[in-house]
C-alpha cells in the first residue's frame, strides 16, 4: 500500500513531465528509486523529500525564472510569530512543500497566480489542493491544521510572465480555528506605501544555492522595502519589473514563492505588504534583490473577488 501512496504521490511529477516532454530527464532523476518504490522500501516521511528532490533538479534546470531559502536567512523561533503563515502542499495525497501563503480570513487565504500555475500543472487542477496552518518546522505536522482549497482566483491579467499581476485568492471548505499558532494578517489600506520601511520575509525554502530540499525550520529575513523605481536602479536594465511590484535586499530561493513580506508598525497588527513573485536565477544572483507582488496595489481586487465569492455562494 505505501508503495502505491508513494506512486500516486509521483504522478503528477510523471504529467508533467510528459507535457513538458521530459520524461527521459525524469526517469533519470528516479533511477535508483524505482526498486524502493516497487518493494514499498521508502519510509512514508522519505516521500516528501524525495518529490521535493525531484520538483527542484527540474526547476532548477530550466533557465530567469518566476520561483518560489531565505539564503542567510535566520531560524523562527515560535510558529507564534507568523501565525499567518501557510505551506501549500505539492500534492494532498502526502505533505510536500510548494509555496507559502498568507491567511487574510477564516476561510481566505492570499497567494500568488504562479503557485497556483504550479498546482494546476502537477495535479490537473487547483481545486482540492492541502493548504498547511500552524506550522513551524515542516518535520512535525501533526499539530497542523489542513484545510482544503474548493476555490481560487488567479488574476485575470496573470500570463506567467515574471512582470504580470502574480497574485490569487484561495477559499478553503472549512474555516481556520485561530489560535496563538493560527491567526490572520491585517491587510493593508489601498496603495499604502512602504517604502523605505522595515519589512521581514518568512519562508520554508531552500537555504543553500546548491540545496536539494527546502529548509524544514521556518527561516526569516528583514530588509527595508524598496518600491518600484528604487528596484528598478539595483535591476538590468530589462527587468520586467512593473509598478505593482516592490523589492527586498532578500535572497529568497525555490519555496518561497508566495511568502509574505510583512510590515511590523509601532502599534496595531502586522500589515501584508507582499508576497514573494520572482528573482534572478542562481538564487542571490549578484546580490539582487527579490521582487515582491505589492498586496496595497491588490486591495481593491481582494475585496472585489470575496464579494463575488458571496455573492455567487
Amino acid at each position: 500500500m505505501l508503495a502505491v501512496k508513494i506512486l500516486l504521490a509521483l504522478l503528477p511529477l510523471l504529467a508533467l513531465a510528459k507535457a513538458r516532454s521530459q520524461v527521459p530527464q525524469l526517469e533519470h532523476l528516479l533511477s535508483g528509486h524505482y526498486e524502493e518504490l516497487a518493494e514499498g522500501n521508502i519510509a512514508s516521511e522519505s516521500v516528501a523529500h524525495l518529490v521535493e528532490s525531484i520538483m527542484h533538479k527540474m526547476q532548477n534546470e530550466q533557465a530567469m525564472e518566476i520561483t518560489s531559502r531565505i539564503i542567510d536567512g535566520f531560524d523562527v523561533q515560535g510558529v507564534d510569530n507568523a501565525p499567518y503563515l501557510v505551506s501549500l502542499s505539492l500534492t494532498p495525497l502526502t505533505y510536500s512543500h510548494q509555496c507559502a501563503g498568507a491567511i487574510i480570513g477564516k476561510r481566505w487565504i492570499l497567494t500568488t497566480a504562479h503557485c497556483c500555475e504550479e498546482w494546476r500543472s502537477f495535479n490537473g487542477e487547483i481545486i482540492g489542493n492541502a493548504v498547511y496552518a500552524g506550522l513551524s518546522n515542516r518535520a512535525n505536522v501533526s499539530d497542523a491544521q489542513v484545510r482544503y482549497v474548493d476555490f481560487a482566483s488567479t488574476h485575470r491579467s496573470f500570463n506567467g510572465q515574471a512582470g504580470s499581476d502574480n497574485i490569487a485568492l484561495l477559499h478553503v471548505s472549512e474555516s481556520f480555528v485561530y489560535s496563538a499558532r493560527v491567526q490572520q494578517i491585517a491587510l493593508p489600506d489601498l496603495d499604502e506605501d512602504y517604502s523605505g520601511k522595515t519589512t521581514t520575509v518568512y519562508g520554508w525554502g531552500l537555504t543553500d544555492v546548491d540545496g536539494d530540499a527546502y529548509s524544514k525550520e521556518l527561516q526569516y529575513g528583514f530588509s527595508a522595502l524598496l518600491n518600484s523605481t528604487r528596484c528598478a536602479e539595483l535591476l538590468p536594465t530589462d527587468a520586467p519589473l512593473s509598478q505593482r511590484q516592490v523589492c527586498a535586499q532578500v535572497q529568497a530561493c525555490y519555496g518561497d514563492g508566495g511568502s509574505p513580506l510583512v510590515y511590523w508598525p509601532i502599534t496595531g497588527p502586522a500589515e501584508l505588504a507582499g508576497l514573494g513573485s520572482w528573482s534572478y536565477m542562481p538564487c542571490g544572483y549578484a546580490n539582487r534583490p527579490t521582487v515582491f507582488t505589492s498586496v496595497p496595489a491588490y486591495v481593491d481586487w481582494i475585496y472585489q473577488v470575496i464579494s463575488a465569492y458571496y455573492q455567487l455562494n
